[in-house]
């Protein structure tokens, strides 16, 4: 018979993270708009985990009182513990399988007609799609469902975290400078991306894996309300739990849009 396990969990101290720490990778988050919109939180479980489990888990992580203590949620321009249990949670498996930046590698070929030749992103015409400007083939790429360029990844491979990651650092927030060339934002993806998750070698292989789950998830409030993230509706609002099993560690990563940077 299966049985549920009854999660509690233990918040945990901040993490000193080698890349998103940077000066550098600071300095970017800022020019593109993100610096003080993104938070990410530490909390530990007691029970073991098996990936069968990972609704289960969800739902009692938003519905724990002690993470409704310590969870930070955006109110106006402040990070804030707003005590909210949620009412409901929608949870969303996201794939999280790459193990090198070659993924990227179709975004960096000219006759993909990304970038020219000269490393320099493709400009277009400016149109507002979802109330962002694209003006560029990059941007292009993630948001207009009817360009070429949309199509040079498939549903599956647009889903994956990494290209979760890219998305939000391309599209930035409401004081966004954007790049002329793709590498800030292929060498950010790939900082925050070698920090949040963990990967390990296959027994008897030199190939590696990803041993870190990760949730798209909303959760609300009595009142059918989302608080994270607040108004999901903007493609830019996402929440993500990241769940090591073996650990027994839940890595909140939380981007609300914004004009904030300090």
């Amino acid at each position: 018979m299966d049985i549920t396990p009854q999660y509690t969990f233990i918040p945990l101290a901040d993490k000193n993270y080698l890349g998103i720490n940077d000066k550098t990778t600071e300095n970017l988050l800022c020019k593109w708009g993100l610096k003080g919109n993104i938070v990410i939180q530490h909390f530990t479980f007691n029970e073991s985990f098996h990936s069968y489990h990972k609704y289960q888990l969800a739902d009692a992580f938003f519905k724990s009182n002690v993470v409704a203590k310590n969870l930070l949620t955006k109110a106006g321009n402040s990070w804030i513990k707003q005590g909210i249990t949620a009412s409901t949670v929608d949870v969303e498996q996201i794939p999280c399988s790459v193990v090198n930046m070659s993924f990227f590698d179709k975004l960096k070929n000219p006759h993909n007609e990304i970038i020219h030749n000269s490393g320099i992103i493709r400009k277009r015409y400016d149109t507002k799609i979802n109330d962002f400007l694209v003006s560029d083939k990059l941007r292009e790429m993630l948001l207009d469902e009817e360009s070429l360029s949309y199509c040079l990844y498939a549903e599956n491979e647009r889903k994956e975290f990494i290209f979760c990651i890219l998305q939000i650092l391309v599209l930035g927030g409401i004081l966004c400078q954007y790049e002329d060339t793709l590498e800030p934002y292929l060498n950010t993806t790939k900082c925050i991306y070698k920090d949040l998750i963990r990967v390990q070698k296959q027994k008897h292989l030199d190939d590696v894996s990803v041993c870190t789950s990760v949730l798209k998830v909303i959760a609300k409030d009595d009142r059918n309300q989302a608080y994270f993230p607040n108004n999901p509706c903007n493609v830019q609002n996402v929440g993500f739990l990241l769940i090591d099993g073996d650990l027994r560690e839940i890595t909140t990563f939380l981007h609300q849009f914004g004009g904030y940077c300090a």
